[in-house]
């Protein structure tokens, strides 16, 4: 064969490692995004102190790629005692490992009024966020969403 087929082989093999460098680097580069989108409604736009509203928190991956590693839910005000969640009676965050494009994921959140609720506190606006996800998304802005619930009757 000689040195001509030698040397053909090693440029052959360089080109071919060149190729895979060039190649896995723009696999890294063009990562995945997740349009992840959070809407939120409570069962009442009002609630008596001793009595629950729930709320609901949709969590909707808009695609184009699978969101991984999502923590999402509501950090209550101060007026509202959590009563359960569906991730728990200690916190109202979920964690959702895979969330595929176009799937959803809900969280339900049951709480109630505090007793001491000053007459300035009677208006109890909240807000339900995405608080992490391990995919990029290209659109931060629908990653909240607020209810506003009005406490009435006697304190």
């Amino acid at each position: 064969e000689g040195m001509g087929g030698g040397m053909r082989r090693i440029a052959g093999a360089i080109v071919a490692a060149v190729l895979l460098v060039v190649l896995g680097a723009e696999a890294v580069t063009a990562k995945e995004t997740a349009d992840l989108q959070i809407t939120k409604v409570a069962s009442s736009k009002t609630v008596r102190v001793g009595e629950t509203v729930t709320y609901t928190v949709t969590l909707t991956n808009l695609g184009p790629g699978v969101a991984t590693g999502v923590v999402f839910g509501d950090s209550l005000p101060d007026q509202l005692n959590l009563v359960e969640s569906t991730c728990g009676a200690v916190s109202a965050f979920c964690t959702v490992d895979n969330l595929p494009s176009g799937a959803s994921s809900t969280l339900t959140i049951v709480a109630t009024p505090i007793t001491n609720l000053a007459r300035n506190e009677r208006r109890i606006s909240n807000t339900a966020f995405v608080a992490e996800s391990a995919t990029t998304d290209p659109d931060p802005s629908n990653n909240q969403a607020s209810t506003v619930v009005q406490v009435v009757g006697l304190l």
